[in-house]
């Protein structure tokens, strides 16, 4: 497993650290095997759960949604006597089970999943069909947790080191999952003409990620010549949409190469890129993110305008590095995920345009932050983990005011913290390590305040010149340094602290007097 060290998207509460008791588990490889009858909504499998445990005793408990019936479970081969109750599996081991760090436990269940009433958003599965009338499968997690479909330790700071899913499926059905197929295969079961597709992942990876597809697909392919040799990136889309396809996936490339450079290298190159085609807007899942933008500009074709690029693509793949790489361990956390990704999307814009049309794009996010909660906190915050978050982290670029460093500590999160489980402190403080001065307050006021930090000034004349007075009003100890209008020809950086200071403004009016708006996220009160 790891260790520790919104546009109106994926706002998932996960709150799925269900099982969240005493036992030591720690799984290394889930083997998910699962038939899925279409016509009767209806899946049916088992799933060995490969574990380390150093003080396992007379029981383990698993989350599995009581929307399902468990048929058996076997623990190093053996029956178990077990309770399914309240969305967990409660097994009971045998008193003389022998004693060792690793084990496997088998869960074997069906059911009929929950469909999902408004994928993403809500949790479950999603029966569709295309065009021409064949079925077109998904399943949307996040918002209730993988265990609402499959068995397994759903908990944020667990994550196997791989998972391999065997899907099997109505023959003429393509099931596309994480990671790289290693086996399709055609079956005859019950005289009916099915095919298996089994994948598997290399890396680790969330329970949330783990994903099925499931349509007619046609697919093709590409590499991409980047920063750790060729990377394969794969397309899934259903036919109707193969020629569109080929030509609006073209953006893939030149944006992966884009956060690379930012970011550093892809983090999953062993298991590949790829999009498939879903019957809802979309997911970040690992190596396999689901699209269903419609091949439109922006969100769904409608906004911000003036953009080339399609922002599902662009949001869900920097979630690779902000999300499903460096990943939270706890839900409070998840503006680490959402922040970053929604940044990203303004650097991009700065790459495809330039850095007056990424603060249009800023501007833009801004109107939509609302300052109504706190972006860090014990359970799902508001949307301004997207927006705001992404407005912290320009601010800090300002204060920086040095784009190398800056972009070094970005990048340098990613390397640090590769394929790990990170909280707010560990981002905090690599960030304050590069900036150079204590940045604590900074992150109390951004990140656990609702309210933002007010610059309140007011200007005096004396002598013929005008006086420039002003303070910070946060929280006490906030500091953070500001560019203002101090002269006709240029801003010019001003150090305020909760105390008053003045300055003397050179050659300018007070009506010219102005405050760089577009790089800090404040908000300012002249005092009359």
């Amino acid at each position: 497993m790891k260790v520790v060290s919104r546009y109106f998207l994926l706002v998932i509460l996960l709150i799925f650290s269900k099982t969240i008791f005493s036992q030591e588990l720690d799984v290394r490889f889930y083997d998910l095997t699962l038939d899925i009858d279409i016509e009767s909504k209806f899946i049916s499998g088992n799933n060995k759960i490969h574990f380390h445990s150093k003080n396992l005793n007379d029981s383990i408990k698993i989350d599995l949604s009581n929307q399902f019936v468990v048929d058996s479970v076997l623990f190093l081969n053996q029956k178990c006597e077990y309770v399914h109750k309240n969305d967990v599996i409660k097994v009971y081991l045998a008193k003389n089970f022998k004693k060792k760090d690793n084990y496997i436990l088998n869960v074997f269940y069906k059911g009929k999943p929950i469909i999902a009433e408004r994928p993403p958003w809500s949790g479950g599965f999603v029966w569709e069909k295309d065009a021409n009338g064949d079925p077109w499968v998904g399943v949307a997690c996040q918002g209730d947790g993988a265990s609402i479909w499959w068995p397994n330790h759903d908990n944020l700071n667990d994550e196997p080191d791989s998972v391999r899913l065997s899907i099997t499926v109505p023959k003429g059905l393509k099931a596309v999952s994480n990671g790289n197929l290693i086996l399709n295969k055609d079956t005859v079961i019950n005289k009916k003409e099915k095919s298996t597709f089994i994948w598997k992942t290399i890396n680790p990876i969330n329970n949330y990620n783990v994903t099925l597809n499931i349509a007619n697909y046609k697919s093709f392919s590409d590499t991409l010549n980047g920063h750790l040799g060729l990377l394969h990136l794969d397309y899934y889309v259903l036919p109707e949409d193969y020629v569109k396809a080929k030509s609006h996936f073209s953006q893939v490339s030149p944006m992966l190469h884009f956060f690379e450079d930012k970011f550093g290298p892809y983090p999953f190159y062993e298991d590949g890129y790829c999009l498939v085609q879903t019957p809802y807007l979309g997911m970040e899942h690992q190596s396999c993110i689901a699209y269903g933008n419609k091949f439109k500009k922006g969100y769904l074709g409608n906004y911000p305008e003036n953009i080339d690029f399609d922002f599902i693509i662009i949001h869900e793949t920097a979630h690779e590095w902000w999300g499903n790489s460096v990943s939270m361990g706890d839900i409070g956390d998840m503006w680490i995920h959402e922040s970053f990704a929604t940044y990203s999307e303004a650097l991009y814009v700065e790459e495809m345009y330039s850095y007056n049309e990424m603060i249009t794009y800023l501007n833009y996010q801004k109107n939509k932050i609302l300052n109504d909660v706190p972006i860090k906190s014990e359970k799902f915050s508001s949307t301004d983990m997207y927006y705001k978050g992404s407005w912290i982290l320009h601010t800090l670029r300002s204060c920086f005011n040095n784009d190398s460093m800056w972009f070094d500590a970005i990048k340098g999160i990613q390397l640090e913290f590769k394929h790990q489980i990170v909280d707010t402190y560990d981002v905090v403080k690599y960030i304050e390590t590069h900036y150079g001065n204590d940045l604590t307050v900074f992150f109390q006021q951004y990140l656990f305040k609702a309210e933002l930090p007010v610059f309140e000034y007011f200007i005096t004349k004396r002598d013929k010149r005008n006086y420039l007075n002003f303070r910070w009003k946060a929280l006490p100890g906030f500091e953070m340094p500001l560019l203002v209008k101090i002269n006709e020809l240029e801003f010019d950086w001003v150090y305020p602290t909760e105390n008053w200071k003045e300055i003397e403004l050179l050659n300018i009016k007070e009506k010219d007097f102005k405050i760089a708006n577009d790089l800090f996220l404040i908000n300012v009160k002249k005092i009359k």
